[in-house]
């Protein structure tokens, strides 16, 4: 199954180093070179006494011009990590947003529903049709926004059996 079963509420550091599911291994995977090569280009610097071409130096122009760019790119990193979760917890309150719209349309249709002066068999089919329908509409909207660019689904089937 594409869905992780978590079993209880107890947080684990071992969550974050599963394959499926966590974005740590990924992103170690990506980190993890640039880190090495930084570490061992800074120990062949003190090492020999190499300069790595002035950067580290302040008082000249290539100094003052490194610790600029790196500025630059760490306001960058953080301004878009920013706006990234944003979005994220945007469209994550609108998704709770539809759903509660969904449940407030179908709660009061199925309570209009009391008063209709129509065939108690008629209204009960009504009512559960009604009830599956915007159902099915919630399992629509929420398979549409799981769909990946890959053109998988989260659930793994696109077939109607899936519904």
């Amino acid at each position: 199954s594409a869905m992780i079963q978590y079993e209880g509420a107890k947080f684990h550091p071992r969550l974050l180093l599963q394959r499926r599911g966590s974005v740590v291994p990924f992103s170690c995977m990506v980190a993890l070179p640039g880190a090495v090569l930084a570490v061992v280009l800074k120990l062949i610097a003190e090492h020999i006494g190499w300069p790595l071409l002035g950067l580290d130096d302040k008082d000249t122009v290539a100094g003052v011009a490194w610790t600029s760019v790196i500025s630059l790119l760490g306001f960058i990193v953080v301004f878009r990590t920013s706006q990234a979760y944003s979005r994220f917890w945007e469209g994550t309150a609108s998704m709770y947003r539809m759903q509660g719209e969904l449940f407030n349309a179908t709660s009061s249709l199925v309570a209009f529903c009391k008063l209709s002066k129509a065939d108690k068999s008629d209204t009960f089919v009504f009512k559960h049709t009604l009830v599956r329908l915007i159902s099915l509409l919630n399992a629509v909207v929420l398979m549409d926004l799981s769909h990946s660019e890959s053109g998988n689904h989260g659930s793994g089937s696109t077939s109607v059996r899936a519904f």
